[in-house]
């Protein structure tokens, strides 16, 4: 039974977790990092991983950024500034002497669901995961993830909603709807500021008239940026992630939403897609990180092999 470490690398901490080949956890924790410059994140990445060496056969690692998977090269690393045009995974395995390989948290996430759930099976897929400060994302295509020419496909944070930019940067996507536009939404029609997403699914379970009036509002800017993406890529299924898939409720609203904007648009040649929430919720980035091990270690032992 082979064992990896799957680290997923957030704002101020790096999440890590020691699971199996058949995707058992044995161990999760949590390292608190000051992510400002190369050497503040490498050198507790580096403890860590040392600390299982006798253990794990290799390191699998999300982070924000757009990523060449199969080479482990960062282009630019999202929130962090300071990735730019690094040889990520192989710096990373200098210091440790083991296999690393590394993807972007969205795309790691659709990976596990294209691996192991919603997305399993299907032939053109999309995924969407809302973020508490942006949207993320990833396409498949043919049964495969999708990279696109500079390993950015499914960038979906900087999508635009109007073309007349009547709203300034606020239309963008990544604004639109993430969890700050919901709790925005919710304080538009109903004045409730400050609104978290437990204080929301909390009020829309006791039955709160203004919160679900937010919501519904929230769904519907959604459901145009779903049908927008439907557009170009024909998906069979979208699959909503991030805490927001935490509650069914939001889910089934988005569903609704979504089916308004197919069935009442004048023009009925866009096919509608299912909407199905992330099977694996918190976890999805880290059973994605495995899937992404074995895919790009099969890969370099093929290329070995020719």
């Amino acid at each position: 039974m082979e064992k990896y470490i799957v680290i997923d690398i957030a704002r101020s901490h790096a999440s890590y977790a020691i699971v199996t080949d058949e995707l058992d956890f044995l161990e999760k924790g949590r390292v608190q990092t000051d992510i400002n410059t190369k050497e503040e994140l490498f050198g507790p990445l580096s403890e860590l991983i040392n600390r299982y060496k006798g253990e794990i056969c290799g390191v699998s690692i999300t982070m924000p950024g757009v990523i060449d998977r199969e080479k482990g090269y960062a282009y630019s690393g999202g929130v962090y500034g300071w990735v730019r045009n690094m040889d990520y995974a192989g710096e990373l395995e200098k210091r440790v002497g083991l296999p690393v390989v590394i993807c972007n948290d969205a795309k790691a996430a659709c990976m596990a669901e294209l691996g192991y759930g919603n997305l399993k099976g299907i032939r053109n897929g999309l995924m969407v995961m809302i973020l508490n400060t942006g949207i993320g994302g990833a396409v498949v295509c043919d049964g495969k993830l999708l990279n696109g020419e500079h390993f950015a496909a499914g960038e979906f944070s900087y999508m635009r909603g109007d073309y007349k930019e009547r709203d300034g940067v606020n239309d963008m996507f990544a604004l639109a709807n993430n969890l700050d536009g919901l709790s925005r939404c919710i304080e538009e029609e109903s004045g409730k500021k400050n609104m978290n997403a437990m204080r929301i699914f909390a009020k829309l379970q006791m039955g709160d008239e203004a919160v679900l009036a937010g919501v519904r509002k929230y769904c519907n800017m959604l459901a145009t940026y779903i049908y927008n993406m439907q557009c170009i890529v024909d998906s069979k299924r979208v699959v909503i992630g991030g805490s927001i898939a935490d509650e069914k409720m939001i889910i089934d609203l988005i569903r609704e939403a979504v089916d308004r904007k197919f069935d009442t648009f004048q023009y009925q040649n866009i096919f509608k897609p299912e909407i199905k929430e992330c099977c694996f919720h918190s976890n999805a980035r880290m059973y994605g990180a495995v899937y992404n091990y074995r895919e790009v270690m099969k890969q370099r032992k093929a290329k070995e092999s020719e």
